[in-house]
């Protein structure tokens, strides 16, 4: 029997920062955090830019009411949002979790991983990610297991965390480590529009 080793778990801490991986069919995409340390609705979101040109998302189906707004993993874009499951309001802190699952990456040509803290984002409220001990984890069947740390002090409702870049079966997760305001969002992460009135 070959000996079987787990890859060494790589924290991308600095902006800009990047590291490589594969995967044949199964990647997920975790975003962890306190959920009594932050106040407010967070949101993992998945936008991208396929090779075409065109744009789009996988988010939760509460933002339009649209259950495709969940993706698919059997058709494209090959991408599966787990569902918005909102936390127990009582009790202790405990880590919460949403999870986006991926099939393929064939076709798109860079995808952003983003927090929309959707509370501070509808009430226009300030907030940081500082104290929510968020992380966006990448683990890959390869056995890649990738980490970017989501804890600017800035403020803002809209985090887009880290990309990932298709370079022709080979990814580049890059730490973007970008707080923003809607309007700049709306702007700057292709199919970010779509959550947006």
């Amino acid at each position: 029997m070959a000996e079987v080793k787990l890859k060494k778990k790589v924290t991308l801490r600095k902006k800009q920062e990047q590291a490589d991986f594969t995967f044949d069919g199964k990647l997920k995409i975790k975003l962890i955090w306190k959920a009594k340390a932050i106040s407010g609705d967070m949101d993992l979101c998945l936008f991208f830019k396929k090779k075409d040109g065109s744009v789009g998302g996988v988010f939760s189906n509460l933002y339009r009411g649209k259950k495709s707004d969940l993706g698919s993993l059997d058709t494209f874009p090959y991408i599966l949002h787990m569902g918005d499951e909102a936390g127990d309001e009582g009790g202790d802190v405990t880590e919460e979790m949403e999870q986006i699952n991926v099939a393929s990456l064939e076709e798109i040509d860079e995808a952003y991983a983003c927090i929309v803290n959707y509370t501070a984002a509808t009430e226009e409220l300030d907030v940081t990610y500082s104290q929510a001990n968020a992380r966006i984890e990448i683990q890959s069947d390869s056995g890649d297991y990738l980490e970017v740390l989501a804890d600017s002090p800035e403020e803002g409702p809209v985090y887009c965390v880290c990309s990932i870049k298709n370079n022709g079966g080979t990814y580049a997760l890059k730490n973007e480590s970008q707080v923003m305001d809607l309007s700049r969002a709306f702007e700057d992460i292709p199919g970010f529009a779509l959550i947006c009135n």
